[in-house]
């Protein structure tokens, strides 16, 4: 191994919010920092030339290309991570019908129009193969890192049984890391139990540049109370509507703000103001404060796959100038990090929910002290340089760590 580590990413590293919070953000700090990350897909990219094959005529890539691809990614990697969970059946995620190969389903997809996940075919047979072939590995690192609870996804999110078909691979996955990393505690703690290797807690975080820019000049509304989210979380903001639909008959001028359904009929109901979903990490944060939130509603229904979730609306109002207010939850939850009443305010039930925000609305003082406390600790604790040293002595640690969690029950007990 060189004293650059070479992380090798199963996936994308920046094609959603996730990937871009928990992988994308931290390429070039990472890079200063002797750790340099690529995508499985860079590497087929590059056989191809860059990724310039084109033309309706090329033949698609064949068993040789994708295993000579695969081998070189492997051999260039000091760490393999996957990440989350995939897909990996033939199945439409929106309706479940079953097909037996994949023109069908894409068939299937444009005929009905339908919104499924995509699948992907390789993932379980690179993972059996890892799992079966340990020597493939040799002494490079697997390192396996969540942000939700993906082993009890709810239906409610419309992904439940999508992600129990993968609970299987994903439990391998977990069986062969040498590294889990998880974005809180509470979700450390639900995948300490499936794995061998260490477990660490990795926060998510945020970059000032990515808040740069203005409100837009003349919105109506003050104070203006902002939540965000798609459009399944009405049932979580259904714990903060009661509050805030009282004060908003109490107090003259305040505006409901939702950014992320623009086109739920359930949403426009109840709101003054609704945009849409803006996709990509610095796109998100300007249309966050382009909609000038005074106060940010963090409401979450306390159940267990809510308590694994993170602090990441807190930062995000933080960054955007609000101060929040966020559910108590009665055991551990993401917005334990938040100090009640010096840099946001924790709401427990209806009654401190309506007087929290009450005391919000009436003090445009309150709203500045706390958004500016929450600033000052989001910026010296939650920065993306200052994660990404966290995220480099956790790969470095895999590096030199490789095999660990592969190893049979008696050896892997070696004290760390």
């Amino acid at each position: 191994m060189t004293d650059t580590v070479h992380v090798l990413v199963y996936g994308s590293l920046d094609s959603g919010v996730t990937d871009s919070l928990r992988v994308g953000c931290f390429v070039e700090p990472l890079a200063r920092l002797g750790v340099e990350v690529r995508s499985w897909q860079s590497f087929a990219d590059d056989l191809l030339g860059g990724g310039v094959r084109t033309g309706a005529t090329t033949a698609p890539p064949s068993g040789d290309f994708l295993r000579d691809s695969g081998l070189t990614a492997l051999a260039w990697a000091d760490v393999v991570t996957f990440r989350r969970w995939r897909s990996t059946h033939l199945v439409c995620t929106e309706c479940e019908s079953v097909f037996d190969r994949e023109p069908e389903l894409a068939a299937h997809v444009r005929s009905a129009g339908h919104r499924t996940i995509v699948p992907d075919m390789l993932l379980r047979p690179i993972v059996d193969l890892l799992a079966s072939h340990p020597e493939l590995l040799g002494e490079r690192a697997v390192v396996y890192d969540a942000d939700d609870d993906i082993l009890d996804y709810p239906d409610w999110t419309g992904l439940g049984l999508a992600a129990r078909r993968e609970r299987d691979l994903i439990l391998s996955i977990l069986a062969i890391a040498d590294l889990v990393t998880a974005a809180t505690a509470v979700l450390a703690e639900r995948l300490r139990p499936h794995t061998r290797g260490q477990v660490r807690v990795v926060r998510n975080a945020v970059d000032p540049a990515w808040y740069a820019g203005g409100p837009e000049p003349d919105l109506p509304g003050d104070p203006r109370v902002v939540y965000h989210g798609v459009p399944v979380r009405l049932r979580d903001y259904e714990v903060a509507r009661p509050a805030v639909e009282a004060v908003a008959s109490a107090v003259a001028g305040l505006w409901r703000v939702w950014l992320g359904a623009a086109h739920e009929s359930r949403v426009v109901g109840c709101m003054d103001e609704v945009r849409p979903w803006v996709d990509g990490l610095a796109a998100f944060a300007r249309a966050l404060v382009s909609v000038r939130p005074d106060i940010g509603l963090a409401p979450l229904l306390d159940e267990p796959f809510n308590r694994a979730k993170s602090e990441l609306h807190w930062l995000e109002y933080a960054m955007a100038g609000a101060p929040t207010i966020a559910t108590a939850f009665s055991g551990p939850g993401p917005y334990d990090v938040i100090r009640d009443g010096v840099d946001g305010l924790l709401a427990r039930n209806k009654a401190e929910w309506r007087d929290g925000l009450r005391r919000l609305a009436g003090s445009q003082t309150l709203r500045h002290e706390l958004a500016g406390r929450a600033r000052e600790r989001v910026l010296a604790e939650y920065q993306a340089d200052k994660r990404a040293e966290e995220w480099a002595d956790a790969y470095h640690w895999a590096a030199e760590h490789g095999g660990r969690g592969a190893l049979p029950a008696s050896r892997a007990t070696v004290p760390l």
